[in-house]
């Protein structure tokens, strides 16, 4: 088992985070990094972040390393995964954006004795093309769309939301493998009733993303549900039809807006009436549990049986206080209002 004293940062500091009190570290110290897409731009970072803290508290012979993009595209993901596999760690955990793009890199990474596990974002190619890491730890994102549609249509039947006549799922990332699979569950789910939907590339500008909205249901006045599949886009969503006189107000019964994630945006949405639900897919489980299998591996040769599946689990009005309580337990009261002030 390889042990490594220091970490040669230059090159990638500047385009990424790096979580932990320092970057050297004791010979006899495990070292597993978190190579991921989620930057500090995007809330879910604090979820990752703060179980490495805990892990670190738990096992204090490992270092993590958080590092991220900030502005995050494929090509920046994996330079970084490069820079990470030259420091030669004891581990990596990923998510699989994209999984030609990534399997050379991490077929690479293996041959050299890296475990990897990947979180958030699974390889779904079938075969032994499928990338051979240990384990996936995360969601299923096929089953979050497809659950979260099927919540609300039982809502809608029970007359709590208008019946849906058309969806728009409102993706800001046409790269990202998750995103696409959220939207495919959520059309499976309403083809059930015969209701039909489409996927918009809105971008990840807030100008841009509106006046895309806007002129897509301008065009077509028959949608009356939109899913954000990221749930910092879903206020944007609720202003263009607000604006548009759609009456995006849940008691309204007009556009209804779907999210997902437990992030303060979406469970403040909830509270105010402006979103019907959102989603859990358990994202401080995907920052420790990855950590866990690489340090079992490691010290016993465990290997894990299965993928571990985090979520997804739907939120709503009837659960989004107890949520509320547990998400401010890990942001704290401020953090979360300034989130939730996006409203």
């Amino acid at each position: 088992m390889r042990r490594m004293a220091t970490l040669a940062v230059a090159g990638v500091a500047a385009i990424c985070a790096v979580v932990g009190p320092s970057v050297s570290y004791a010979a006899d110290q495990l070292r597993f990094v978190m190579v991921s897409h989620i930057g500090s731009n995007d809330p879910n970072m604090g979820w990752l972040t703060t179980s490495l803290k805990a892990f670190e508290q738990k096992y204090p012979d490992v270092k993590t390393e958080y590092v991220s993009t900030t502005d995050y595209s494929v090509q920046k993901h994996i330079q970084l995964l490069e820079q990470v596999i030259a420091s030669k760690p004891d581990g990596i955990a990923v998510p699989i954006v994209d999984s030609k793009a990534f399997k050379p890199l991490l077929d690479k990474a293996m041959a050299q004795g890296i475990p990897v596990v990947a979180f958030n974002i699974p390889d779904k190619t079938e075969g032994d093309a499928k990338i051979k890491y240990l384990t996936y730890v995360g969601g299923d994102e096929y089953l979050t769309g497809l659950k979260l549609g099927e919540h609300a249509i039982e809502a809608a039947k029970a007359g709590k939301l208008p019946m849906p006549t058309r969806l728009v799922c409102a993706n800001h990332d046409p790269a990202h493998q998750g995103l696409k699979a959220r939207c495919k569950g959520m059309a499976d789910a309403l083809a059930k009733i015969n209701v039909p939907s489409e996927v918009l590339f809105i971008g990840a500008d807030p100008a841009q993303a509106r006046n895309t909205l806007q002129a897509y249901l301008s065009g077509h006045k028959d949608v009356n549900y939109i899913f954000n599949v990221a749930s910092w886009s879903a206020p944007w969503s609720y202003s263009v039809a607000d604006d548009m006189g759609l009456h995006p107000k849940i008691g309204d019964k007009g556009m209804t807006i779907l999210t997902v994630d437990e992030s303060p945006v979406a469970l403040e949405g909830i509270k105010e009436g402006k979103v019907f639900e959102t989603n859990s897919q358990g994202f401080w489980l995907q920052g420790y549990v990855p950590m866990e299998w690489l340090y079992w591996y490691h010290k016993y040769g465990y290997k894990p049986a299965s993928d571990i599946l985090t979520g997804p689990v739907v939120i709503d009005a009837a659960s989004v206080g107890q949520w509320e309580t547990f998400v401010k337990s890990i942001f704290g009261d401020k953090e979360y209002a300034k989130q939730a002030g996006v409203w």
